[in-house]
Parts: structure tokens; C-alpha cells; sequence
């Protein structure tokens, strides 16, 4: 698979429906309970967002600042784009996506989630 470009990313979820939503750390956890077990495996390490597909939400930890939560959007569109990357690969594609968007694109995901 070729990694995802911004643009895909960004289509992916406005094709997909799905509302962003922002949700106590504890909530979110509990809400990962009924994750895969390839989330679960995380619970440890502080999830920050996931998403709900039952419920067409992606929740993301709402005590996160601005920029962290347009971070944490981006590691979730990643898993919208494809559901079959691996966590770790998702992470990987975050930070290398991250450090390509333009000041518009970080702005539109900041928008996002304000």
C-alpha cells in the first residue's frame, strides 16, 4: 500500500460521515473496552482518540490542547483511510504526515477540533 496523502485523508473522512466528538480520558478508555484487540492493547498507554464506528464518532480526549487534539485527528483519519494498518504504522504515518502539512492543512484540522 502506498501511504496516504493529506488529500486522501481529508476525503476519506468527509465521505465518511462521521462527527467528531470530545470525550473525558476515562470515557475514552471505557469506550475502548469494545475496541478491537489491537486497540485494547493501548489502554495502558493513554489512548487519546478512537473511533466509534457503531456510532459514526471519532472521540478524542477533550483535555488535550489544540494542536494535540489536530495531531490525534490526523492518527485517526489514518485508521478511517485503512482499518488494516497496524498501530504502530499508524503512528509512524502520523508523524511523517504531520511534518508535510502545510500551515492550511494543520489549520483545517485545528479548525476541526476547536
Amino acid at each position: 500500500m502506498n501511504n496516504p496523502t493529506y488529500s486522501q485523508l481529508k476525503k476519506t473522512f468527509l465521505d465518511s460521515g462521521y462527527e467528531i466528538r470530545f470525550f473525558p480520558r476515562r470515557k475514552l478508555e471505557g469506550m475502548a473496552l469494545d475496541a478491537p484487540a489491537d486497540v485494547k492493547r493501548h489502554l495502558d498507554s493513554n489512548i487519546l482518540g478512537l473511533i466509534v464506528p457503531d456510532e459514526g464518532i471519532i472521540g478524542i480526549a477533550e483535555d488535550l490542547s489544540q494542536d494535540e487534539r489536530a495531531v490525534t485527528l490526523l492518527h485517526e483519519w489514518i485508521h478511517l483511510f485503512d482499518e488494516e494498518i497496524d498501530e504502530e504504522e499508524v503512528e509512524n504515518l502520523t508523524l511523517e504526515i504531520e511534518q508535510q502539512l502545510t500551515p492550511n492543512q494543520f489549520g483545517f484540522l485545528q479548525f476541526l477540533v476547536n
